[in-house]
């Protein structure tokens, strides 16, 4: 049997496993994508606030009245002895009272009070903050001789401006989200199925007594770590289609068929590379299913924790993401967040995105280096 033949049967033997994390990437990858793709949505509610008008309802004390009924939802006729109790229960947020005079005096010049009480909350921060826009307004009008009605006017056309806000973000970028939470979840599917499989097969060929038939076979031992190093390449490529083809379904065509989703493939596939580098060095050192478990699950589980795979990079302490600069799935799962927030395709949007995927790739030689090193030792010895 040909050393190609002995590895893709025993990748057949193992189809279970690559199920398995695609069973798994699918499942909590979809769950994922849910989760980092929900919005928050605001709905624009009128702060309930009581008011206890001790003056006449004619000039500035008029003018108060109608822009407190026009932004918030006012209740006049109240009882005084429950407001305690409703500020407490929050069924109302802000109790203003208006002194005798208060008209008079403001026309005056003078800065009569307003008595407020107020609950806690973002109701009640949203009431003082209409409040005291008004007062702020009224009060620069204030100084000036102005009559009832022409400072009436003037107040109220400077809170009725409008300010114009222009966004300057190009692209709606919460659309990628999905896509970048599938691709960073894939880190612990593609992690666990190329090391679990690699290693298997290398640990099946790198057994004593296979190796001694080997050594004295015909086939020349570099001649079938290449062949070996070849398939492997060839198994990652098919691991990485499978799970871009997976992609495209749960994320959407249209939001990959782009060059956004040719930088998340690209990304993807220097990652897979790197996972290879990373089974092809475990095998060099770890021998046996329980110990080729326990390597894979402590690197895939270890580096999609600290590197935000399965929670949000800004979740994380500033320690734990200090740690995982040393690991190649920090610099996959940053090029994820960045390719998902460019605003521009343009090469210098681009470039943050190409130096991770540069320090993914250093990884991937550092690995291959330390492998070869290693094998080298133990063929001596």
């Amino acid at each position: 049997m040909t050393v190609s033949k002995a590895f893709w049967k025993i990748v057949l033997k193992n189809i279970g496993t690559i199920i398995t994390y695609t069973i798994i990437l699918v499942s909590f990858g979809t769950i994922n994508m849910s989760s980092g793709s929900m919005t928050t949505q605001f709905e624009a509610v009128k702060p309930k606030i009581a008011v206890f008008n001790h003056d006449e309802e004619v000039g500035m004390t008029q003018n108060l009245l109608e822009y407190l009924d026009k932004n918030a939802e006012v209740q006049q006729d109240y009882a005084e002895e429950s407001v305690k109790d409703d500020l407490f229960y929050e069924s109302i947020v802000m109790a203003i009272d208006i002194p005798e005079g208060y008209n008079t005096d403001f026309l005056a010049g003078k800065k009569p009070e307003l008595h407020t009480r107020t609950s806690s909350g973002y109701a009640a921060e949203l009431a003082k903050v209409m409040l005291n826009r008004y007062l702020t307004t009224a009060q620069s009008y204030a100084t000036l001789d102005l009559s009832a009605d022409e400072m009436a006017e003037k107040i109220n056309a400077t809170l009725n401006q409008k300010v114009q806000v222009e966004t300057l973000a190009k692209v709606d970028t919460t659309q990628f989200s999905k896509a970048t939470r599938y691709f960073s979840f894939a880190n612990y599917a593609i992690l666990a199925c190329v090391i679990t499989i690699i290693c298997l097969i290398m640990s099946s060929f790198n057994r004593r007594e296979i190796r001694r038939r080997n050594l004295v076979g015909s086939v020349e031992l570099s001649k079938m770590n290449r062949v070996l190093l070849r398939n492997s390449c060839l198994y990652s490529f098919g691991v990485w289609a499978l799970y871009i083809i997976i992609g495209y379904f749960l994320v959407g065509g249209p939001d990959l068929m782009n060059l956004r989703g040719a930088l998340y493939a690209a990304n993807s596939l220097v990652f897979c590379i790197c996972a290879t580098t990373i089974a092809y060095l475990i095998s060099q050192l770890v021998h046996g299913n329980n110990a080729v478990n326990a390597v894979m699950n402590i690197v895939a589980l270890g580096s999609s924790f600290l590197c935000g795979c399965f929670v949000p990079a800004e979740y994380l302490p500033d320690f734990v993401l200090t740690f995982a600069h040393i690991l190649p799935s920090y610099y996959y799962v940053a090029a994820n967040d960045t390719i998902g927030g460019l605003q521009g395709l343009e090469f210098g949007d681009v470039r943050p995105v190409l130096i991770d995927m540069a320090a993914v790739a250093g990884f991937a030689v550092i690995f291959v280096i330390a492998a070869n090193v290693v094998a080298k030792v133990k063929q001596r010895e």
